[in-house]
């Protein structure tokens, strides 16, 4: 009897956490089963190494109605099976369990990360209800859900309330009474136990004549460099109440506050209750910060930290000892025991003055021109540069005697300045000749940390600095010793570099002294706007969902069968923005034209295509997920994101034409219209601050692959103005 059922079904062979993907089937055995296709059933197995290699079915959540017919959307939301392989299939009689019929799919990391919850319980793990209040003494238990960020720091902190209404308010600024950093775990979650510390009562009841309240309000905030989320409000009884009182409230409740701008703020009601009994309370970790009523008074002074303030040589031996106690040779012995506190003894090739006040010299003014100005920028480029000079050590990689195929463009440097391509970006940057003197950068203490400072913020791959701000080691890391390292372990002395951060952190005092950290500055989107545009991209902070901007000023017009595939990483992949003209006059031309394809010399059909179309009338349409690979640029398709600007070409006469045999050749391109040209400059910045690259990362088409001339310099000549 021949075989019956389904043996082969199709879709995608990755599919991202939280995204939808769509499968269907492809071949049946026998052509008899071809009407019950439609009732085809589907199961979804995991890879299971722990048992030989099994499959082990995922059952779905209970309720979800079981998957049938013979096309079905996929979406994975459990976050554990990140990195997995599952195996789809269809049946019609009894599942084969095997691949094929079976398609085998890899989960990858999701794009739109979020904070999904915030929730707060009392020690025992009991919900705080409404009819809770809570008294100094007993803790409160906070636990967050986060999505498609795993293993990122959080920041939680404590506020009392003294605005009206539930949520972050700016009147809180000053009312933080703790904090603390923590992991999330790899299942994006993590729990924090804050105390009610009595000295809180005290901070709450500062701020008026100390007993008018019957009960305090607390929140928590929970956030990132670019997330943040609030909890609901607790109640807590003021142990200093007095029922009778005469004194004004002091709220100004009349003045408007204006509001932070956030990608995300979940805030989840207020309570309003009386006093309840709780159980007895552990008394959990310790945070990590407590303000009493005296510091609060002092908050007014002007506050110092490394921000605001040059590093001395005094401070800086201290924080080289620091590392040094921190961080282990090969044979485990710290390299202050052998090395104390000289610098860069080691090496064939020597700086001239090796003091720590030159030191000091250099690196102050290094911070300053690459932008390294806090805190936590200065602890990151430090560690990294203490790491890849052998705790400042050696200026140079290798002995004398060693040979390397990139000689003689050796690692050299605090950042070890690697390959002719970096000496010669370096050289037209600084114009010091390390071309044909390389040895400049290993015997000129002053060059040798302006070529760190500017891989830090030039390198290929982008600013270091973003990743510094978000205190992420392993970004940092990465960017310095192995760009596309996806774990930690790919990464030569991770754990040398990440003794060496917590090492300085406790020299800084950071957290807990940092300025720019305790009074940050509402974010303002406006800055990314080019002057005179006041209607863009720009003047908001945009969201990404599914791969695709959702703005008002974006129109999505999703052409799927342009995209070949996904970037290997939705993020650090791009490495430039590519500016292109349509050599047509509308968007829907150009549109069609991406629909329609190109004939290959196969007689097939090639798809190209922009993930953005910007039109004359400054409209942006985005065409194309960023998550996937269009084709439009040769050799860069991988590593880059492509912009289509609405114009035609023109011959010597100004008439529109597209060069091909039987028409006039091409002899320039239309002028952008003063609209589009904002819209591009807007996007362009969009896309450069959410890929963390600077300007020298737009590049024209014509200058990457061949094209006709002036094609994509025309379009950065009119928006270069505004990108200033």
């Amino acid at each position: 009897m021949s075989k019956k059922g389904i043996s082969k079904i199709k879709g995608p062979s990755e599919i991202r956490l939280g995204e939808t993907a769509y499968y269907e089937v492809s071949r049946i055995y026998d052509l008899d089963d071809k009407k019950k296709v439609d009732a085809a059933r589907w199961k979804l197995y995991a890879l299971d190494f722990k048992h030989h290699g099994n499959w082990r079915e995922l059952t779905p959540k209970a309720g979800t109605p079981p998957k049938i017919g013979y096309r079905v959307p996929v979406i994975v939301t459990n976050q554990s099976l990140v990195g997995s392989e599952l195996m789809l299939e269809a049946y019609i009689y009894e599942p084969e369990k095997r691949i094929p019929p079976g398609l085998r799919i890899k989960v990858l990391p999701g794009i739109e990360k979020k904070i999904t919850r915030v929730d707060l319980f009392k020690v025992d793990d009991t919900p705080i209800k409404d009819d809770t209040v809570m008294k100094y003494g007993q803790t409160i238990k906070v636990k967050v859900y986060t999505q498609n960020m795993q293993n990122e720091m959080m920041k939680l902190s404590l506020y009392e309330d003294d605005a009206q209404g539930g949520g972050d308010s700016p009147k809180n600024k000053n009312n933080r009474v703790a904090y603390i950093k923590k992991l999330l775990n790899k299942k994006g979650f993590l729990v924090h136990e804050f105390k009610l510390n009595i000295d809180f009562a005290k901070i709450a009841n500062a701020v008026m004549d100390g007993s008018h309240d019957k009960l305090h309000e607390y929140y928590v905030v929970v956030e990132t460099a670019e997330h943040k989320s609030v909890s609901k409000n607790v109640d807590v009884q003021n142990p200093d109440y007095v029922k009778v009182q005469t004194v004004s409230s002091g709220v100004d409740t009349e003045k408007i506050y204006e509001g932070i701008v956030i990608e995300e703020v979940v805030i989840i009601g207020k309570y309003k209750k009386q006093p309840g009994t709780n159980p007895p309370v552990n008394t959990g970790e310790k945070v990590a910060t407590v303000a009493k009523p005296d510091e609060k008074k002092k908050e007014n002074k002007e506050c110092e930290c490394f921000c605001n303030k040059e590093i001395t040589p005094e401070t800086l031996r201290e924080m080289v000892i620091a590392m040094r106690k921190a961080t282990y040779d090969d044979a485990g012995e710290n390299f202050y025991k052998w090395n104390k506190d000289l610098l860069f003894t080691g090496g064939h090739e020597k700086f001239n003055d090796k003091s720590y006040a030159k030191f000091a010299e250099v690196l102050k003014s290094t911070f300053e021109k690459y932008e390294i100005t806090s805190c936590i920028r200065k602890i990151h480029f430090l560690a990294q540069c203490y790491h890849e000079t052998g705790a400042f050590m050696r200026s140079v990689e290798g002995g004398k005697d060693d040979k390397f195929w990139y000689d003689p463009y050796r690692g050299r440097g605090f950042i070890h300045l690697t390959l002719k391509g970096n000496y010669q970006k370096f050289k037209e940057d600084s114009k010091f000749d390390v071309v044909n003197n390389p040895e400049l950068v290993s015997t000129n203490i002053e060059i040798a940390a302006k070529s760190s400072g500017w891989y830090w913020r030039y390198n290929d791959k982008g600013n270091i600095n973003p990743f510094a701000d978000k205190d992420s080691v392993f970004d940092t890391s990465r960017l310095v010793n192995k760009p596309n390292a996806t774990k930690s372990s790919s990464i030569n002395g991770y754990n040398q570099r990440v003794n060496a951060v917590n090492a300085l952190k406790v020299v800084f005092k950071y957290p807990q002294n940092c300025c720019s950290l305790n009074e940050k500055e509402t974010p303002n989107e406006n800055n990314l706007c080019p002057s005179g545009s006041d209607d863009c991209i720009c003047t908001t902070a945009f969201k990404f969902e599914d791969g695709f901007i959702n703005h008002s000023k974006v129109i999505k017009d999703h052409i799927s069968i342009i995209e070949h595939g996904l970037f290997k990483d939705p993020k650090t992949s791009i490495q430039k923005i590519v500016l292109h003209r349509t050599a047509g006059g509308t968007t829907q031309a150009c549109k069609n034209a991406f629909k329609n394809g190109r004939k290959n010399k196969s007689g097939g059909i090639d798809h190209y295509g922009t993930h953005f179309i910007v039109g004359k009338d400054g409209v942006i349409t985005q065409t194309a997920n960023l998550t996937k690979v269009t084709w439009h640029c040769a050799g860069w398709n991988s590593k880059s994101v492509g912009i289509e600007v609405v114009g035609f070409a023109i011959d010597k006469d100004g008439k529109p034409t597209l060069g091909l045999k039987g028409q006039n050749p091409v002899a320039g391109w239309e002028n952008l219209t003063e609209k589009q040209a904002k819209s591009v400059a807007c996007l362009v910045k969009a896309l450069l601050n959410y890929y963390s690259l600077d300007i020298s990362k737009i590049d024209c088409h014509e200058h990457l692959a061949p094209k006709e001339k002036g094609e994509g310099q025309i379009v950065f000549d009119a928006i270069k103005e505004y990108l200033k």
